[in-house]
């Protein structure tokens, strides 16, 4: 069945009126087929005559039949929605051209004039549309305000390509348009593959080494899972992902006028560092939740949860409370729900069942919030280290209804009480307040000290975490997919409503959003599972065969499936800004791995070698080198945009970082060896993390030769430092240094294929 809700398109034919009267119904056709209507049919001519009367128009063909098939459906007692009354016309021919009233609609040809009538070539063209809507219609249905429940896994013909469920949504997908999966990937570029998708870091040559090894004495799919669960343990999983998180969550140091903090708070970084702390416990994600949103009240003498609502310090405004509390509520949603619900500020949502009272009911559970600095245990001076959190500091604080949004024209007789949209679901529960204990009181003189907090915001996210809410899983696992495979299941990643996209797969996202909740232990995985973790996931994942595919490209494949969205190889893409930079370090043996700590200068970006997420992140205060690679937008970051543009190349030729570390790299490989072929090698497994082919090696050799031959020729400028940052002056090296730099511009390096 398609998606509820179709009135707007029940009055499109069945309204009389002038044409002009009724733009709202203009885009009914298009709520039910979505992205497959053709643009010359969301008209009001689909259903009636084309004369110049417009809505007044009797009905055609098509338009009289779906009259008619409403009395049919309510004699035999059935549903006579407009869906039910679509479903049960469109397998018919209206006109009787010969042509179904789908597949006349789904080529742009009109359902009800015989004599609009598709040709045979236009209906074998769309053959790959016929498939993908028809899977829509009558496949796994998307309600995604509905909860979530476990789906069955897809019986395929293909189940021996399978290693776990996820394979199964995936080879149905595969089956039903006629795709073939790509053989897995060669063993180092999954290898490579899993390190920068885990860890954000390449494999060592020595990693790379104990690898073959293993799989050679092993199988591979063993020592593969070995290495899953080693990635999984490592602290640098909390970094990789870390980033991911702080993405939706709009992670910013502080940023302001001179010492004038207007936007965030300092001290901002201690949420940060619970972040990475809490995915590398496989803290529960409604754990996560809870604390960020509520820890405050839900545990307000542990110095770490209340960090974690730095979450909610993120909007602090000085110069706007109307602007921090309206970011707060829409980015809420937006990162927990997948929902817009900002449009309701001043008016209905125009998509989503979603009221204006709605937006002012969830406001009112933020209103009574504020921010405070306290003294950080251990530290007494708030100058040298504070810990940023929010509390409750005007109980009674009232939330006033503005009549368009507008926040000079509040609606004062209107009493507005804390809640949640009724049309999400769920259980909210009922709003106690909550005694906090003393100890828990500010240690500073200038905070005021409640001895109570409302208790909203804790029963806010207690609706949010439960597993009845029908969203919160659902958008979680969309974004940890987004991330492993660079495209979203839903590609609408902050809007899961009617004006969002479908997914390509609604079923294995439930499934996933079901797994997530209610996990189900897997073969060769270390312990029980537990609810919320997401590390279980990733296991999945990274273990199925859809992701161990070859991103290798396909011709016929590519002729169904143009832009692979059924996934019928792994989809390469770019790696993120910060592990590009952090890469650059690392394959040199160079980069830092100390964890925590204050927010970093971003000048120091390109000396100092801590791991990029440590450096200061917030408006004008951002390192030039991770946005040139498109680093996290400060405002939001739902989804990173990805450019290609002239100035990234610029960056990694040119910049003092690639250059200084070729060097330092290229002097580290020839203290080993002397050796031409064998220096190639070495250049290739520490930078791509694989040995090159045998005319890739060749190339190398020659390269070095001629570079060596023409430095002879001239003299050359340079020095020795210690660890070989400047140019070599000796010609043999000065060629090893241009060799590495080539590499550090391969494409392989910046991809994670």
């Amino acid at each position: 069945m398609m998606r509820s809700s179709f009135v707007a398109f029940a009055s499109l034919i069945f309204f009389t009126g002038p044409a002009y009267a009724r733009p709202a119904y203009k885009p009914a056709l298009a709520h039910y087929f979505g992205s497959h209507l053709p643009k010359n049919l969301n008209a009001c001519t689909t259903c009636r005559l084309r004369d110049s009367g417009g809505w007044a128009n009797p009905h055609n063909a098509f338009g009289l039949r779906l009259k008619a098939v409403k009395d049919e459906l309510r004699k035999a007692a059935k549903p006579s929605t407009i869906e039910a009354r679509l479903d049960a016309v469109l397998d018919e021919d209206s006109d009787g051209d010969g042509v179904s009233n789908l597949r006349e609609i789904l080529t742009g040809h009109a359902p009800g004039d015989k004599a609009d009538r598709p040709t045979d070539k236009a209906l074998l063209d769309a053959m790959t549309k016929f498939i993908a809507f028809e899977r829509i219609r009558k496949g796994h249905p998307w309600r995604p305000f509905e909860v979530v429940k476990r789906p069955e896994v897809t019986k395929v013909k293909n189940a021996a390509w399978g290693r776990n469920p996820i394979d199964a949504f995936i080879a149905a997908e595969h089956e039903a348009y006629g795709l073939k999966p790509r053989p897995e990937a060669p063993l180092e570029v999954l290898l490579r593959r899993v390190y920068l998708d885990l860890i954000g870091l390449p494999p060592t040559p020595a990693e790379l080494a104990d690898f073959r090894k293993q799989c050679a004495t092993a199988k591979p799919q063993a020592a593969y899972e070995k290495v899953v669960d080693d990635l999984l343990n490592r602290p640098q999983y909390g970094e990789r992902w870390g980033r991911h998180w702080m993405d939706v969550w709009r992670y910013s140091d502080w940023a302001g006028f001179g010492a004038q903090v207007r936007d965030s708070q300092p001290y901002i970084w201690h949420w940060r560092d619970w972040i990475i702390d809490s995915l590398n416990e496989d803290k529960g994600y409604d754990r996560m939740v809870l604390e960020m949103l509520a820890g405050d009240e839900l545990a307000p003498e542990d110095p770490k949860a209340l960090a974690a609502t730095g979450y909610l310090v993120r909007n602090f405004k000085l110069l706007s409370r109307e602007k921090w509390m309206q970011d707060t509520v829409e980015h809420t949603f937006q990162a927990f729900q997948g929902v817009t619900i900002g449009c309701a500020k001043c008016h209905d949502h125009l998509f989503d069942p979603i009221l204006q009272t709605d937006y002012y009911q969830v406001r009112a559970i933020f209103e009574p919030h504020n921010v405070r600095t306290d003294k950080y245990p251990g530290e007494p001076d708030l100058k040298k280290n504070g810990l940023v959190r929010v509390f409750d500091k005007d109980l009674k604080a009232p939330t006033l209804f503005f009549i368009r949004g507008d926040d000079r024209t509040p609606d004062k007789d209107k009493k507005i009480v804390p809640g949640v949209p009724e049309a999400l679901g769920g259980r909210f529960p009922k709003i106690e307040p909550i005694k906090i204990p003393g100890a828990a009181s500010p240690t500073d003189k200038k905070a005021s000290a409640p001895v109570e907090s409302t208790g909203r915001r804790l029963a806010f996210a207690k609706w949010l975490a439960d597993r009845e809410n029908p969203l919160t899983a659902r958008v979680a696992v969309n974004h940890i997919w987004l991330r492993h495979f660079g495209q979203a299941v839903v590609p609408s990643v902050f809007d899961f409503g009617k004006n969002g996209r479908a997914p390509s797969h609604a079923a294995l996202l439930d499934w996933l959003a079901f797994e997530l909740m209610h996990p189900t232990k897997t073969a060769g995985e270390r312990g029980e599972p537990a609810g919320w973790g997401m590390k279980h996931l990733h296991r999945l994942i990274v273990t199925s065969s859809t992701y161990r595919q070859a991103s290798t490209p396909d011709a016929a494949n590519a002729q169904i499936d143009r832009d692979n969205k059924y996934l019928w190889r792994y989809p390469p893409h770019r790696l993120e800004a910060e592990a590009v930079r952090d890469c650059v370090f690392y394959v040199a043996g160079k980069l830092d791995l100390t964890r925590s700590g204050p927010d970093i200068d971003y000048k120091l970006g390109l000396t100092t070698p801590r791991r990029s997420l440590y450096f200061r992140h917030a408006a004008e205060k951002q390192m030039e080198f991770l946005q040139l690679f498109d680093a996290a937008n400060v405002t939001e970051c739902y989804e990173r945009q990805h450019s290609i543009v002239p100035q990234q190349a610029l960056a990694l030729m040119n910049s003092d970082l690639s250059l200084k570390h070729a060097r330092i790299l290229a002097r580290t490989i020839a203290g080993k060896t002397n050796d031409a072929e064998a220096f190639a090698t070495s250049a290739f497994e520490h930078v791509l993390s694989r040995a090159p082919t045998l005319a890739e090696r060749d190339e190398c050799v020659t390269f070095m030769a001629t570079q060596t031959k023409a430095y002879q020729a001239s003299k050359l400028a340079g020095g020795k430092v210690a660890d070989g940052s400047t140019a070599s002056s000796d010609p043999a090296q000065r060629a090893r240094e241009n060799l590495v730099h080539a590499l550090l511009n391969h494409h392989e390096f910046v991809t994670i294929r």
